[in-house]
This record gives C-alpha cells, sequence and structure tokens, in this order.
C-alpha cells in the first residue's frame, strides 16, 4: 500500500521549462523526480497544484506523491534539498490521505505578478518582474482590476487545462499595491485558466498606459467570444505562483 505525501515547493523558474516534466529539457517536475528517485530508489507520479509557465516562479507549490515504503516527512525535506539545484526547495512536506489531490481538492489560489514602471539600468531583480519604461497610472488600473471580481467567463483571458472545459471562474481578490518602484498585482481565484494570469496583468497594464480603457476590460468579461484584446500577454517571468490553499488543512488529512 502506498504511503501519500504532500510537499510545498519554492522555486525560482528562470532556468526552467515551467513544471512540467518534458524531454530534452529542464524542469522542475524534472528535478523533483530526480532528487526522490536518488533519495528513495522510486520514480513516484508527481501530481501539482498547477503547471507554471516558463520562466515564472513559485512559492507555494504544492505536489503530492505516492511511496511504496513510509518516510519520516523531514527526511524527504532535509533529503531532498540536499539534492535538488539551489534554486528549487522543499518547504513541507506531510504524510496525508491516499485520496488527496492538490489540483482538484484545491479551494483557491493565490498568484502575484510584479511590474516595474520605471526605466532602469540595474540588472538585479530583472527575472522577477516585467520591467517597463513608462511610469502607469494606478488608479484607472486599479477600477479595470475590480471588474475581475465575481464569478465570470474569463474564455478572453486563457483556455482551459481540459479540452473543452469551462472557462468560467470565481476570482474573490484583485488588488494593486505599489512598492517604491514596482506594482504589485495580486489575484486570488477559484481555478486559473492557461494565460489567464499573464492576460489579467496585459490588460491593466494596457489600461496605466493609455493604450485601452477599462471598457475594453468590462467588454472582453461581457462577450467573450467577441473580445478584441487589445493589449499584450505579460511574459511569464514576472508571474509568481504564491499560495494554494484548501478547505480542511493538509495536516489533518492524514489517515
Amino acid at each position: 500500500m502506498l504511503s501519500t505525501y504532500r510537499m510545498v515547493l519554492a522555486y525560482d523558474g528562470s532556468r526552467y521549462h515551467g513544471w512540467q516534466a518534458q524531454p530534452q529539457v529542464r524542469t522542475v517536475q524534472g528535478e523533483l523526480s530526480k532528487a526522490l528517485a536518488s533519495l528513495t530508489d522510486e520514480r513516484p507520479l508527481l501530481t501539482a497544484a498547477g503547471r507554471t509557465d516558463a520562466g515564472a516562479h513559485a512559492h507555494g507549490q504544492v505536489v503530492a506523491f505516492g511511496l511504496s515504503s513510509e518516510w519520516a516527512p523531514q527526511v524527504l525535506v532535509s533529503g531532498c534539498n540536499a539534492l535538488l539545484p539551489q534554486d528549487i526547495g522543499v518547504l513541507t512536506t506531510d504524510l496525508v490521505a491516499s485520496d488527496f489531490h492538490p489540483r482538484f481538492g484545491a479551494w483557491r489560489r493565490t498568484y502575484r505578478y510584479l511590474v516595474h514602471d520605471r526605466a532602469s539600468a540595474d540588472p538585479v531583480g530583472r527575472q522577477y518582474q516585467w520591467r517597463i519604461p513608462q511610469a502607469l497610472e494606478l488608479a484607472p488600473m486599479r477600477t479595470a482590476a475590480r471588474l475581475y471580481l465575481g464569478r465570470h467567463d474569463f474564455m478572453a483571458f486563457g483556455r482551459s487545462p481540459a479540452s473543452g472545459g469551462s472557462t468560467v471562474r470565481t476570482v474573490d481578490r484583485a488588488e494593486l499595491e505599489r512598492r517604491g518602484a514596482s506594482i504589485q498585482l495580486e489575484i486570488r481565484a477559484d481555478a486559473f485558466l492557461k494565460g489567464m494570469m499573464r492576460n489579467f496583468v496585459g490588460a491593466l497594464v494596457a489600461v496605466g498606459s493609455g493604450r485601452c480603457a477599462a471598457s475594453d476590460v468590462r467588454h472582453a468579461l461581457a462577450d467573450p467570444q467577441n473580445a478584441k484584446r487589445p493589449w499584450v500577454m505579460a511574459p511569464a517571468h514576472g508571474l509568481h505562483q504564491w499560495r494554494v490553499e484548501y478547505r480542511v488543512p493538509v495536516g489533518e488529512q492524514a489517515a
């Protein structure tokens, strides 16, 4: 009988082609799989709460897997961290019930995106934020961001992870905060479509720079099939998967 574990990972995605394992390229899943194989002599199937894009980062990626032998969670933490590259780290590990699923069991997810809207020759931090030389106007961006709140068909902002799947999602937080020369956008939703967060940011940056208006965002939500999308998708390197939440604390799900 397999013992089921839940891991929470953080990683700098700059050197990786996203989470999901792919042939002949480095991925976070591939590196974690190699570390677990070296530590446990097993190659467990790894299931994640979400598939981050190439170059995107995570501060609370949740992964589940089964092992035929039971391991102390702290041994898995220390053992994997000793084997993983320095830009991937295991934060916590728990033994959970066999039916735990990090994606389908998630209650809500939080993503953050960083935009640096000042011209700068300083290269430090460039891999964690989208750098724009033009100063953005926050007031119209906040007006547009509030339109994301609620339950909408977000077809104009992304596509379902499943072929033919629903593009309806519920957003319950959409906040913008200036931090020095950077703007942080935080979105919390029950789930995200592929490209949804990056298109959210692209639309808001277009609004903040005057290239489009909040009414364009409103139209994209009201009539997604005919939306023109007068914005460009934000690049992946400014995207940070921040947190995945579950209604029942994972530590209480163990059998």
